[in-house]
């Protein structure tokens, strides 16, 4: 099931007793926690029916010992199991194992239990479980379609109506983090005060670009050989903080991502195809594609061999870490 439906339904009371929220979205599986939270537990009695647990650090009989025993003074115990190994490890404890299948099948009614993971084995037994009972919630990240239906969602909620080219804008600054996008919403609503309508221009000149879109405008520049440009988004990239080696590292990583798209679109894969092999977000791979078109094979190459020859005379200290990252764009073709 996805996030957002789980989401929907709790909203409307309708709550399951065991969950598995999994994925690499952290920002839903925290609203759906909270939303759980608010719904189950009194704020004065959260001391007593709220529960955290690392999967890794507790037993899985302390944690069904606590999720078997009634709440205090209340009809809800919300027990949250963070990293739990069970759902795509071997568990070397087979019994508790089997306890936890047994308590799945038949868990008591005046416990909600979540359990929080990354990453999950759809073939495991435990698992599947969950899935047919609808408590399996898909917490990976969402799809730029439904990302700008998020987005234009939150920008409703506030009474505010935001244009295509804005939209794109703030996505390509912000990148596909919820958290990051949340806030950066929230900062634009602000500003806007009673203005209620969003343009290009107001979120250009207000948010500040991630480091991934940074590099994504640096290397757009250099594709089209405008080196000025490139070394003028270098210099923004530097202002905001980020250290020389970090960025440093995601130029390189993307013109090894670059080479890996040409090497794929050469064989033929789809954009889906080149989500699964290259497990980036779908709108990572819709930038690479439109990117990937600037440069030879070549170029991309030598960009990738001058990158890790820059990382060594940085390390070394043959150059000053910022003077080395401008002779790098300088001298890319």
């Amino acid at each position: 099931m996805e996030a957002t439906r789980v989401l929907r339904d709790i909203k409307k009371k309708k709550i399951l007793p065991i969950y598995l929220l999994w994925g690499e979205e952290e920002y839903l599986k925290k609203k759906i926690i909270v939303e759980l939270k608010n719904c189950l537990v009194e704020p004065e009695m959260s001391s007593f029916n709220l529960d955290f647990f690392e999967g890794g650090n507790h037993s899985l009989k302390e944690i069904l010992s606590r999720a078997e025993t009634p709440p205090v003074l209340s009809n809800k115990r919300l027990i949250i199991v963070k990293n739990p190994p069970y759902f795509s490890e071997e568990v070397k404890e087979k019994k508790e194992l089997e306890d936890l299948v047994r308590y799945l099948q038949e868990p008591v009614s005046h416990t909600c239990l979540v359990f929080s993971a990354t990453k999950i084995d759809k073939r495991k037994k435990i698992t599947r479980l969950l899935v047919k009972s609808n408590g399996a919630a898909d917490c990976s990240p969402v799809k730029e379609g439904e990302l700008k239906k998020w987005v234009r969602q939150k920008f409703r909620q506030e009474g505010k109506n935001i244009d295509n080219n804005a939209l794109e804008n703030l996505i390509e600054l912000a990148g596909n983090d919820l958290n990051r996008l949340e806030n950066e919403i929230n900062k634009l609503c602000t500003y806007l005060g009673e203005d209620n309508n969003l343009s290009r221009e107001k979120v250009k000149g207000l948010v500040t670009g991630s480091l991934e879109s940074g590099i994504f405008s640096l290397v757009d520049s250099l594709g089209n050989k405008n080196k000025k440009e490139a070394l003028d988004q270098l210099h923004r990239i530097i202002l905001q903080g980020e250290p020389p080696l970090k960025i440093l590292t995601m130029i390189a990583r993307q013109f090894r991502l670059l080479i890996q798209v040409k090497t794929l679109q050469e064989g033929g894969y789809t954009r889906q195809e080149m989500i699964k092999e290259l497990k980036v977000h779908p709108f990572v791979v819709k930038k690479l594609l439109s990117q990937v078109e600037n440069f030879t094979r070549k170029e991309l190459k030598r960009g990738l061999i001058k990158s890790h020859e820059t990382d060594l005379k940085i390390k070394t200290g043959q150059l000053e870490p910022h003077t080395s990252l401008e002779f790098l764009i300088a001298g890319l073709e």
